[in-house]
């Protein structure tokens, strides 16, 4: 056991333990205001929550109904009486008062409060259609006057989040019950949910509800169904309806709100998601969205903060194990599809499942994977690169050596060598030598010309190899080589009973290195006469047309299999078979005429059926 943990490389795995380390002190910490920024971003594009019906209607008391009436808010009650008396009409399915109602002043006021008091009770005879919304301020909660207590008054204020969450003062979340008591809000959206036919639900029925201790009350993340200060909900001034100015039905079976909404009242106006730097929602309209997401069941399950803490831990592992496997390029590509991928699922969940998963702590996560990891693998890659630069330049320099060994060798093989063909030719020629001497001499003459070939291949491929090679084209009629090449030839074809047949079409001279094209036909000429056998046929042929000039030697002879063939152009490639066993050569001839003939922007091909023999084709451009 312990050898196999003295073999582990803990190294490789110190970016895991930093990134690991980085994660679980990222996770003690909230980011309330970057939550906030999504959350806002969802609640704004959840085109779902923008379905309500809307059974709500809202009446204003506003600057205009001030100028009309000739009162200053909140009113005369004798203008709240008649105001009754018209809605009364109108047969409203709930009513809401959130105007701030003083104790009457004269006895004129006193007589009014009584007459809107009994207005409400004939519209509301067991106050379970008619409630007032009151606030909490500094002093306490703002209840209606003595006179008006019995009627009956819940709770309606707007909760802001000024300590808790991004504490930006933003209306994000509903109070559904204080001190074991209704809010105003719920107890509008149960009586109209009954008034439908729908179940009532209490506090603890709705999706995400909570117990706060300390507030001693329950509340609700919620939807808004749109813009709450885009005049989206009907809104009719006071005024109007005191005047009776207004459709009749218009307030027909809808919950009416009624409430302050003065442009020189800043108290009038709240944040939410869709204006958080300047506070341009009515009160009375976020009442308003409050109360269709209850009766809509339009709440948010706020996902457990444990949750995304450990998604975040796994999705860190596995997004290092991928960074640490593939290059950067693809690993930046890979967290950024990560991202995309969170954010859509985390989207979608909200707007399908009205679920809300915090996302900084997987966002978050995700960057310092990325930070930690790729400075790591640039590392990593550097090293690498050097690595492979220094064994580039380790076997450049081998190579080198390699090829200036082969290069002077050669050379200085070729010296002895031309010595031994002259001293046997010498021998040949001025002195009467045996049958038996003459053969000796022949083996010799014919030795050192092969040994001669092959170090002129070596050469050449020195020369390939160190990119030394260059062409020295000059204008030349091909059929002039072949003539030149075959006549060179006759005495070796003949000596094998070898016919070779010539089918020269006129050419016009084209751009070619002489000396490499000698070397390319001669080649493929005497591997013919090598290979075919005694008594066989090798025929030349030459054509052209537009774009290129042909050139085929073709042989009847035993031919190459199909193995043998796919590799007669490879360096040091010999065919392996009982006739050329016997046959001297270096493998590189074939290797040396692909490379000339593709110097020359050219092409060759070979075909070959074993037992009928070879055939090469030579393209070459004509120009």
């Amino acid at each position: 056991m312990l050898s196999k943990l003295k073999s582990v490389e803990f190294s490789k795995f110190a970016p895991l333990f930093v990134t690991l380390a980085f994660i679980l002190i990222l996770i003690q910490y909230s980011f309330h205001p970057l939550e906030s920024i999504f959350y806002d971003f969802w609640i704004k594009t959840d085109l779902p929550a923008k379905s309500f019906n809307n059974p709500i209607v809202l009446i204003s008391l506003d600057e205009e109904s001030d100028q009309f009436l000739g009162e200053t808010y909140p009113y005369t009650y004798a203008s709240h009486t008649r105001l009754m008396n018209r809605l009364v009409a109108d047969e409203p399915a709930l009513m809401n008062y959130f105007v701030s109602l003083l104790e009457p002043d004269s006895q004129v006021e006193a007589r009014y409060q009584t007459e809107f008091h009994e207005a409400i009770k004939s519209y509301s005879p067991s106050g379970d259609k008619f409630k007032f919304g009151t606030e909490i301020d500094q002093v306490g909660e703002l209840v209606p006057p003595e006179a008006l207590k019995d009627i009956g008054y819940y709770l309606g204020q707007l909760y802001r989040d000024q300590l808790v969450f991004s504490k930006d003062e933003v209306v994000r979340r509903a109070i559904l019950n204080i001190s074991g008591e209704d809010s105003l809000h719920l107890w509008t959206a149960k009586r109209y949910r009954e008034l439908q036919g729908l179940p009532a639900l209490d506090a603890t029925a709705y999706k995400g509800a909570y117990y706060n201790s300390e507030a001693d009350a329950n509340f609700a993340l919620f939807k808004y169904s749109g813009n709450p200060s885009s005049n989206r909900i009907p809104s009719i001034p006071f005024h109007r309806v005191v005047v009776g100015n207004f459709p009749k039905g218009f307030f027909k079976d809808k919950i009416v709100l009624i409430g302050p909404q003065y442009l020189s009242n800043s108290n009038d106006f709240v944040l939410t998601p869709f204006d958080k730097e300047n506070a341009k929602s009515p009160k009375l309209a976020v009442h308003a969205d409050v109360i269709e997401a209850l009766i809509s069941e339009k709440t948010i399950y706020d996902v457990k903060d444990i949750t995304t803490q450990v998604a975040a831990l796994l999705i860190a592992i596995l997004l290092s194990f991928v960074i640490s496997r593939v290059q950067p390029v693809k690993g930046l590509m890979i967290t950024i599809l990560i991202i995309i991928g969170i954010l859509a699922s985390s989207y979608i969940a909200f707007i399908a499942l009205g679920w809300w998963i915090k996302l900084s702590h997987l966002v978050l996560s995700i960057f310092v994977v990325y930070y930690i990891w790729v400075p790591f693998r640039a590392i990593e890659e550097y090293q690498t690169r050097y690595a492979i630069e220094e064994e580039t330049k380790l076997l450049k320099q081998v190579d080198n050596l390699k090829q200036n060994f082969i290069s002077l060798m050669s050379h200085d093989l070729k010296t002895p060598v031309a010595k031994i063909a002259g001293i046997a030719d010498i021998l040949k020629i001025k002195f009467n030598n045996t049958p038996e001497q003459t053969e000796l001499i022949d083996n010799v003459m014919n030795s050192t010309k092969e040994l001669n070939n092959f170090i002129n291949s070596i050469l050449d491929l020195t020369k390939i190899e160190s990119q030394n090679l260059t062409l020295s084209k000059e204008s030349k009629d091909v059929n002039k080589i072949i003539e030149s090449i075959v006549e060179k030839l006759e005495f070796e074809a003949t000596n094998k009973h070898i016919n070779i047949e010539l089918e020269l079409s006129p050419l016009y001279p084209i751009q070619i290195d002489t000396v490499l094209m000698n070397r390319v036909i001669s080649n493929l000429i005497e591997n013919a006469i090598k290979y075919a056998g005694s008594g066989k046929s090798i025929w030349v042929k030459t054509w052209d047309d537009a774009e290129w000039v042909y050139i085929e030697v073709k042989d009847n002879g035993v031919g190459v299999g199909p193995d043998d063939l796919a590799h007669i152009f490879d360096k040091f490639y010999r065919v392996k078979n009982d006739s050329s066993h016997s046959i001297k050569g270096s493998g590189l001839g074939l290797y040396l005429v692909k490379y000339f003939i593709e110097l020359h922007n050219g092409v060759i091909t070979a075909t070959s059926q074993f037992g009928e023999g070879t055939s090469f084709i030579i393209k070459l451009k004509n120009e």
